[in-house]
């Protein structure tokens, strides 16, 4: 199936008020970011592919197989929401949009792997990240809570000044090829020397596992469709800003 046609089939789904509520065919362009003729020749195809179901004036509504395939697409989509916040500490706004392009390159070789780590046990691989590493050894994006700094008594107190303590609540902007670190400290950056950042190190605290925790409520009914630990469960009725806001980039 194309991303053309999953984009329609995501889409429709994400912008009806209820199941059986028509989207009308303004609306789906408007949000896919096509002519009105465009999205009607679209849907018209799809409605002969036994996908859609055209009703004249009012909109269309996707049948039974084209809600399978939405509901395929969209948990392809929490899978990777998923795996890019609890794994790679990305922010779930931004996950979201990059789960938005994965889902429609992912091969079901690809979503057997990705389903198989996630089913470890979160708290094991939450415990993973939340090992403390140097600042030198993180890469931009990944915040957390700074563990310990070991440095001598003037840097130390140099770095309280900007308010690099134990504790504190940090992002990594960049790390510089020499490992020269910028951090987001409040609403403020600082810039540390390799040397001084190495001595520093960062764990995943409240900020990031809050995060992760809720990329995974966010996930939780399709990931437990996924699992086949419940039945088929409805895709979100109801279009959350964020992911229309990503696939109207599309």
């Amino acid at each position: 199936m194309s991303e053309s046609v999953e984009m329609y089939l995501v889409m429709t789904a994400l912008l009806r008020s209820a199941p059986d509520q028509p989207v009308p065919l303004s609306l789906l362009a408007s949000k896919l970011g096509v002519s009105q003729v465009s999205a009607n020749e679209m849907c018209h195809r799809l409605e002969e592919r036994g996908l859609l179901s055209y009703q004249p004036y009012k909109g269309v509504t996707l049948t039974p197989d084209g809600e399978e395939w939405a509901q395929r697409i969209l948990s392809r989509r929490r899978l990777w929401v998923i795996f890019l916040v609890e794994n790679l500490g990305i922010d779930p706004e931004e996950a979201d949009t990059l789960a938005c392009q994965l889902e429609h390159i992912t091969s079901e070789r690809l979503v057997a792997a990705l389903k198989a780590f996630l089913e470890r046990d979160p708290e094991a691989r939450s415990s993973i990240n939340r090992t403390p590493q140097p600042l030198t050894a993180c890469t931009a994006g990944m915040r957390g809570v700074v563990a310990t700094i070991d440095v001598e008594p003037a840097a130390a107190a140099f770095l309280a000044q900007q308010g690099v303590v134990p504790g504190a609540d940090v992002g990594v902007l960049a790390v510089g090829i020499d490992g020269a670190v910028l951090l987001q400290v409040d609403d403020y950056q600082v810039a540390l020397a390799s040397a001084l950042a190495g001595r520093i190190t960062l764990a995943a605290g409240s900020a990031a596992h809050t995060a992760r925790q809720a990329a995974w409520r966010r996930c939780s009914a399709f990931w437990s469709c996924v699992r086949g630990e419940a039945p088929p469960c409805p895709i979100e009725s109801v279009a959350d800003e964020s992911e229309v806001a990503a696939l109207a980039r599309r």
